[in-house]
């Protein structure tokens, strides 16, 4: 079941969990991910070993960019379930498209097709590493499989 969650010592111990925080590439710091969960532009949604933090990418409120952080036991169904929860809330919130990005060499940073994510671009360089992107619209979102699996909301 996810929650929102604004404690920064919960994100930060997430943050700096052995298995995610070499994902974070040295970019920024576990304190420095815990501090955006109070953040007013932050939607921070979490469930058992990790969450979603969901950035506000317009003033207006339309797009937001996802960003996914799971402990190792959160990985799998857990990621699963929680994903699905989080979109179901999410849309609730008037945002229309989520935009997300695809680390190069780290396959657990691709977003689930069956959630209707779509590949938007190709492999670019980036100041945070070889990255691509991907979109999910509220549309495809409604018309996708894992939005139909009752038996994971």
């Amino acid at each position: 079941m996810i929650r929102l969650e604004r404690d920064p010592a919960w994100w930060t111990a997430v943050a700096a969990h052995p298995a995610v925080a070499p994902m974070l590439g040295g970019l920024a710091s576990p304190e420095a991910i815990g501090a955006l969960a109070g953040r007013a532009d932050i939607l921070p949604l979490a469930a058992e070993h990790g969450g979603f933090l969901f950035v506000r990418a317009d003033a207006l409120g339309f797009t937001c960019e996802l960003h996914t952080l799971f402990t190792p036991e959160g990985w799998g169904r857990e990621a699963l379930t929680a994903g699905v929860q989080a979109l179901g809330a999410l849309w609730t919130c008037g945002y229309q498209l989520v935009t997300t990005f695809e680390a190069k060499g780290n396959p657990r940073s691709r977003p689930p097709r069956t959630f209707g994510f779509s590949q938007a671009g190709d492999w670019r360089e980036t100041p945070f590493g070889v990255l691509r992107l991907w979109t999910l619209a509220k549309a495809a979102w409604e018309a996708s499989p894992a939005r139909r699996l009752k038996c994971l909301q």
